[in-house]
């Protein structure tokens, strides 16, 4: 039997009496179709206001900080907007009495989580990049400074959601946003203008590099929550 005919023979027994296993972009697709924008951003409306209001605050920081500070800033603030709506999302969720019971027929909470992380990745994204528009003196210092601030926004993306999964304490998902905050505080008041120099000369091949890899394990991560078993439907 050639190739071709067994995946004709497998396609009709598929068809004839079992279903075929969705891919993490098939249930994307579906959930989308589903759920609509409405379950993914207005069910969650007070945390994202309360997120937006924190980051206006942000915002405000990085346009009145000290030119020589610009980049200390930008890549301190670009991943708090994927972390704060991420950490207040998550735990609203977690801290009702129905975060086991709230899902769909078809759908875990993991899954639906799964979701919602790739829309505030996007998000997060564009965040960054305003970030670097704000920050960069120039196009030149744009376009060396944004592989950085992706570079810090997946590895804290990663960081979020590995403890979303890992991490059974409703309250324990704060761990990252916090160590984030006072990491992004302490490291330029202990080095100071060091710090500062050392992300002006970081090599943008580099946070290329690190963006790449972050951003392919963060997708790696939402594929297995998105293709999950029903195993996991209140973890």
């Amino acid at each position: 039997m050639t190739g071709h005919e067994k995946n004709v023979s497998i396609d009709y027994i598929l068809a004839r009496g079992l279903m075929k296993p969705q891919t993490a972009r098939e249930r994307v697709r579906a959930m989308l179709r589903g759920f609509g924008p409405r379950f993914i951003f207005w069910d969650t409306a007070y945390s994202l206001s309360f997120a937006g209001a924190t980051l206006a605050g942000m915002l405000a920081l990085l346009i009145l900080a000290p030119a020589p500070y610009r980049c200390t800033a930008a890549v301190g603030v670009s991943p708090m907007l994927f972390l704060l709506i991420t950490l207040f999302a998550e735990t609203s969720e977690r801290a009702g009495g129905l975060y086991e019971l709230k899902q769909t027929c078809r759908y875990t909470v993991r899954q639906i989580t799964a979701l919602r992380v790739i829309c505030y990745s996007v998000v997060g994204v564009v965040f960054s990049c305003v970030c670097v528009a704000i920050s960069a003196e120039s196009v030149s210092g744009f376009f060396s400074l944004l592989p950085l601030c992706l570079s810090v926004f997946f590895l804290c993306a990663v960081a979020e959601l590995s403890a979303i999964r890992r991490l059974r304490h409703k309250w324990a998902i704060s761990a990252v946003p916090v160590i984030w905050v006072l990491a992004s505080c302490a490291i330029p008041l202990a080095f100071g203008e060091d710090w500062e120099l050392f992300l002006r000369g970081f090599p943008v091949f580099l946070g290329i590099l690190i963006a790449a890899i972050g951003a392919a394990i963060l997708a790696i991560q939402i594929r297995e929550l998105l293709t999950e078993g029903t195993d996991h439907v209140i973890a």
